[in-house]
């Protein structure tokens, strides 16, 4: 497949990390991931709450994805077991005979054309019996999965039990690898009676991947979740989860929070110590997330922040696009802990806003009446919050990240909440909320 995105050329999604970034080490590169890779429907148009692709894996991998997350689940005894991905209470495609042959298959035909991608696969929450069951993988489990995972893989593996240290797998470039390579991580979040026992070329997840497991219970949230996940360690990877949580409609729900992609990738290019290498989606193709993930590749994540941000500092009246009201600091008030509030523009100095740049890729907006800046009330993180005015203190709750949303127009988002400036009703206070791409969320800038 290649793909073709909007100002940037085409390229072949198959072979995109060897084309691209050959030279890059790993721990510079963005993985575009799947969640529950192998719980795969058939009725797109119908999905059900535990399905999150609607394509199988090969064409996952074919398509761009390079990070599968994979829940094992165990049926059968002895000679006779078998295993299936799995998600909440119900069973997905089978491993032997589906998912494994498949990411087998991909890696060959990489091989055949001399390619050096690099696949991650991560397996976790082990049950026997059944998905969520009480039963956990016991002795006989734990073998017949290292034989499968031996024998499907043995040639194409990363010897991760070999590694030295981290470094070799994050400091080494495709280029030094001779073909493509599958490098397996486990996660076990059950205790389990007999010793997790899996091929040395494994390891466990936590030794190469710092991740966090935030509330994604609504699209909003994992926004502001991704905002304030920072990778700042240098001997793991970090994982960005860009997934919410099952609710009746999940693929409406993707579609939502694939939406908010764009803006993400606009904080990491000025915010480097986010560093996303795996950020995984639901239903990815209704997203742009293996051109993403290739940009921020291209651009490395190394700590080094864009150069270009995207609105010069001057003296501005912000405005919304909503109403048209300009945001002002309520009756001119000079004081600590005054309102901000939307108004009709009548040109005085508490409408207007010094927009200025800090050390660390966000804006401090600060009225030019009074020399306080735009807060978040009592550091708060949750929606409906006021924005007030207040003494400059560096602290993250003054600090805003601003994104491009269209034309000469932008959203707002807070560094310490992940949420955005939202002006929804003319004459009351202005406050922050989850991003909803709403007219009252985006504004634009005047220089009065």
């Amino acid at each position: 497949m290649t793909h073709t995105a909007t100002a940037e050329s085409s390229f072949e999604t198959k072979t995109w990390q060897t084309d691209t970034v050959p030279e890059t080490p790993v721990r510079e590169l963005c993985f575009p991931g799947t969640h529950h890779a192998a719980m795969v429907t058939n009725q797109p148009d119908s999905p059900e709450y535990y399905d999150c692709q609607t394509r199988d894996v090969y064409t996952q991998l074919s398509d761009g994805i390079r990070f599968l997350d994979v829940r094992v689940e165990s049926q059968g005894d002895g000679d006779e077991t078998e295993f299936y991905g799995h998600h909440a209470d119900e069973t997905g495609q089978s491993l032997n005979e589906t998912v494994f042959p498949q990411i087998s298959q991909y890696l060959s035909e990489a091989d055949d054309t001399g390619a050096s991608e690099l696949v991650l696969l991560k397996l976790s929450h082990f049950y026997d019996s059944g998905p969520c069951s009480n039963d956990v993988f016991e002795a006989d489990d734990w073998e017949a999965l290292s034989s499968l995972l031996a024998d499907t893989f043995g040639e194409y593996v990363f010897d991760l039990g070999a590694a030295s240290s981290s470094d070799s797998l994050l400091d080494a470039t495709l280029s030094e690898f001779d073909g493509p390579k599958i490098a397996v991580l486990y996660r076990t979040v059950t205790d389990h009676d007999s010793p997790v026992s899996l091929p040395r070329f494994t390891a466990q997840w936590a030794d190469w991947v710092a991740s966090s497991y935030p509330d994604t219970a609504t699209p909003g949230n994992v926004l502001a979740n991704g905002i304030r996940t920072d990778h700042t360690e240098t001997e793991r990877l970090g994982e960005t989860q860009w997934i919410i949580r099952a609710p009746t409609d999940l693929y409406s729900g993707a579609q939502q929070t694939n939406a908010m992609l764009p803006l993400y990738e606009q904080v990491v290019s000025t915010a480097p110590e986010l560093n996303p290498n795996f950020i995984r989606v639901d239903y990815y193709e209704t997203s742009d997330i293996v051109p993403l993930c290739r940009r921020l590749s291209v651009a490395e994540l190394d700590g080094t922040a864009s150069d270009t941000l995207p609105i010069s500092e001057g003296v501005y009246s912000i405005q919304s696009v909503e109403t048209g009201d300009v945001i002002e600091i309520t009756d001119g008030d000079t004081t600590d802990g005054a309102s901000v509030v939307a108004a009709d523009w009548t040109g005085s100095d508490h409408q207007r806003v010094s927009v200025e740049q800090t050390d660390d890729g966000t804006y401090r907006l600060e009225a030019v009446h009074s020399g306080k800046v735009l807060d978040v009330k009592s550091d708060g993180t949750e929606d409906a919050v006021d924005i007030i005015q207040w003494s400059w203190t560096g602290n993250t709750n003054q600090r805003w990240y601003a994104v491009s949303v269209e034309d000469e127009r932008y959203a707002f988002i807070n560094k310490h909440s992940g949420r955005v400036l939202d002006g929804e009703q003319p004459g009351v206070n202005v406050h922050q909320w989850h991003w909803e791409g709403d007219p009252n969320q985006k504004w634009t800038l005047h220089s009065p």
